[in-house]
């Protein structure tokens, strides 16, 4: 992208976080934090605000929302991500007349390095700085 769509470039920017974002299970985390933020409002309704929080983090007070996370997050996790390969690919590539050539080897050597002193190296640049066009 050239620097001439800044808004193109932030718009990719952006979806690539969300796409790490939803990779790294941050839809997960999102939905248990509203839910854990339902649990405590509704338990500090019957008590104080100390045991609604101890009641939404006991683990033995689930709400519906919570079970269905926690469902979801295991059938997620059970299901892992995998690609089948097709066997054809396999029979190409044993096939005869199917190599590839070895890439022809040539000695390779370097150029002469420009001349550049060691004082030109330690002047500092010419003020004002030149501006390419």
């Amino acid at each position: 992208m050239s620097s001439s769509h800044p808004i193109l470039r932030h718009a990719a920017c952006a979806a690539m976080g969300l796409a790490l974002f939803l990779v790294a299970g941050g839809h997960w985390a999102m939905l248990q934090g509203v839910a854990w933020a339902g649990m405590v409002k509704d338990y500090s309704r019957t008590g104080s605000l100390t045991e609604a929080v101890g009641k939404t983090f006991d683990g033995k007070h689930p709400c519906p929302l919570c079970k269905k996370i926690a469902a979801a997050r295991t059938h997620e996790e059970k299901a892992p991500v995998t690609v089948k390969a097709d066997k054809k690919a396999e029979v190409f590539v044993k096939a005869p007349g199917s190599e590839l050539p070895a890439p022809v080897s040539r000695p390779f050597a370097y150029g002469p390095a420009p001349f550049v002193s060691m004082t030109e190296l330690c002047f500092a640049p010419p003020v004002p700085v030149p501006i390419a066009a």
